[in-house]
């Protein structure tokens, strides 16, 4: 590299990633690459005279933001100012110790002492989450770099760069008041106390909840006017939903990288409440009607497909107490993908529900058993509460050859992939019957909460978990070692 390319890779942020670009893929450039790096430089520019910037960037997954700000914007900190610190925080601990690893590999690279041929690696500490910087004699600079999880190990570090790359994992974490209240307290009275005077502090992340710490500064922001003011860069994935400065250059964010089909893939497969957080960076909150019904078709014949019945039953004396106890259901269905639509289509060809106790509910379950044919799965939820249930059933019913539904998770998070089947029109196909109207009404009124009956929605994500772990289901060799199965048993 000449002077003058080495003297732009310093004074600029994109410059920098793109000489010393590490990754296994071609350096890719969006509208919102350009719009970052150039608020990171401007960030660089005010700590150099002084001044603290607090900066909060808000983008869809897989859109590059941990490789602008965690894998190459430390090293590029610590070449200018090699005697200050930078702190790496993820929601894990071992996710900043790679983006530390990584640039750690960075400072090491030909390029970089090329750019910076007076700040080195101290070889005494050198780990992955832990590494100081000395000068081209050995000695210390200061400078150093350290990652961590948000929720602990801040104790006695401090930092003049601050780095939170996501805090939330996915939609179970970000759905849990508890877990928010945690990283709440974590980011504010641990993270934010160990800045130095005057700082650069960025939070990137995906917002998956209106009330995770992205939602929460932009409270605190109108509420308290001495809360640090953190400049919002917000990027939806939509042309049409920017409202900051300029425009995209095409329909969607990044498309130079992703491309548009799987833009609208990601629409189609995650449905309107998990899409307003994830692509549009808009998340909303969450209410009744979660799944849509404008789109149900309604057949009297149901295809020729492999069936199966999943079963929740109402076993313990709590449940099947009260004036409105729950019920015992078991919901015939099959989930079918069509060539390369990323939406599967849902077939619901029957549903069986009863209130009545074990005397009388088995003989019913055995009749509709028993009149599925051997081409149908007969499927009982067996979990920690609900294991006797399972083991009282198999045993009274001994015919029947039951298999196991090992689930976990809260029931309303398990619901969140029949969003987008329900949201899309044609995707649900239900079969007329004098069950339509009751399975109707659950449907339309689920949120989630489990203040409902949820029963028939739990043998829905039930089937849908079932699905995913066999990508086989719907094929003909499946058909027939599905019929060999059950003729074993």
């Amino acid at each position: 590299m000449d002077k003058d390319e080495l003297e732009l890779a310093r004074l600029y942020h994109l410059q920098f990633m793109k000489t010393c670009w590490m990754g296994s893929d071609q350096f890719k450039v969006g509208f919102h690459t350009r719009k970052i790096c150039q608020r990171l430089d401007q960030a660089f520019t005010d700590f150099e005279n002084g001044q603290s910037s607090f900066i909060l960037i808000t983008v869809h997954p897989r859109a590059g933001k941990s490789d602008l700000v965690s894998r190459y914007a430390g090293p590029h900190f610590l070449g200018e100012f090699p005697g200050k610190e930078v702190l790496q925080t993820s929601y894990q601990a071992d996710i900043a110790g790679g983006f530390s690893a990584f640039g750690r590999n960075v400072v090491r690279s030909d390029t970089y002492k090329q750019l910076y041929p007076s700040v080195l690696l101290s070889e005494e500490t050198n780990k992955k989450d832990d590494w100081l910087l000395v000068d081209s004699k050995g000695r210390p600079t200061g400078g150093s770099l350290k990652a961590t999880g948000l929720q602990g190990g801040l104790t006695s570090k401090g930092y003049h760069f601050g780095i939170v790359d996501d805090y939330c994992s996915g939609r179970a974490q970000a759905e849990s008041r508890a877990f928010r209240e945690s990283t709440w307290g974590a980011f504010k009275d641990d993270f934010m106390t160990r800045r130095a005077p005057v700082s650069i502090t960025v939070v990137t992340a995906t917002q998956w909840h209106i009330d995770d710490i992205s939602g929460r500064i932009k409270q605190e922001m109108v509420k308290n006017p001495d809360f640090p003011q953190f400049d919002v860069l917000t990027f939806p994935a939509r042309a049409s939903d920017y409202t900051g400065e300029g425009k995209y250059p095409s329909e969607f964010l990044f498309e130079e990288r992703m491309g548009k089909k799987w833009y609208k893939e990601q629409y189609a497969t995650l449905g309107p409440y998990s899409a307003a957080a994830l692509m549009d960076c808009n998340p909303i909150i969450r209410t009744g009607g979660r799944l849509s019904t404008e789109g149900i078709v309604y057949t009297d014949v149901m295809p020729e497909i492999p069936f199966t019945r999943t079963w929740d039953l109402a076993h313990t004396a709590k449940s099947r107490a009260g004036d409105d106890p729950d019920w015992t259901s078991g919901t015939k269905l099959s989930f079918l993908r069509k060539g390369d639509d990323p939406v599967p289509y849902l077939y619901v060809a029957d549903v069986f529900r009863t209130r009545e106790g074990a005397a009388k509910r088995d003989p019913q379950i055995r009749a509709r058993v028993m009149a599925d044919t051997v081409f149908v799965r007969q499927e009982v939820e067996y979990s920690l509460d609900n294991k006797d249930a399972y083991h009282y059933l198999s045993s009274s019913l001994p015919e029947i050859a039951w298999g196991k539904l090992n689930l976990s998770g809260d029931k309303g998070i398990r619901a969140t992939p029949l969003e987008a089947i329900f949201a899309t029109p044609g995707h649900v196909i239900v079969k007329r019957g004098d069950w339509n109207d009751a399975w109707l009404t659950e449907i339309m009124s689920f949120d989630g909460t489990g203040k409902e009956h949820d029963d028939q929605v739990d043998n829905l994500s039930a089937g849908y978990a079932l699905y995913i772990g066999d990508s086989t289901t719907f094929d003909d060799a499946t058909v027939s070692a599905i019929k060999n199965r059950r003729n074993r048993r």
